[in-house]
């Protein structure tokens, strides 16, 4: 029985020896996949943070766009509301006389 432990603990350790070349190779393997797995999340950050900005300066020019139409819509109206001001004191002119 102890000749047969002595024979499994030698099998046992040389089987060990032979298992942590590839328990390296695991380990660097993990740790390459690991790293293509960063690398490939930080381009998928720059592709997502390139489309958020083109959005965001597809908005601000829209922004800009309806700012300058709401711009032009109020002076059309300070026109009207000047020339409907100027009809009235005439009115009011040709009513007096």
């Amino acid at each position: 029985m102890a000749q047969i432990m002595q024979s499994f603990a030698i099998t046992f350790a040389k089987n060990i020896k032979l298992l942590q070349p590839q328990q390296l190779c695991c380990q660097q393997m993990i740790k390459y996949s690991e790293k293509i797995y960063e690398v490939g999340k930080a381009k998928e950050n720059v592709h997502f943070l390139k489309t958020q900005r083109e959005n965001l300066k597809e908005l601000r020019n829209k922004i800009i766009k309806e700012r300058d139409l709401i711009k032009e819509k109020m002076n059309q109206l300070d026109e009207e509301i000047e020339s409907i001001k100027k009809k009235n004191t005439e009115r009011k002119k040709q009513n007096n006389n």
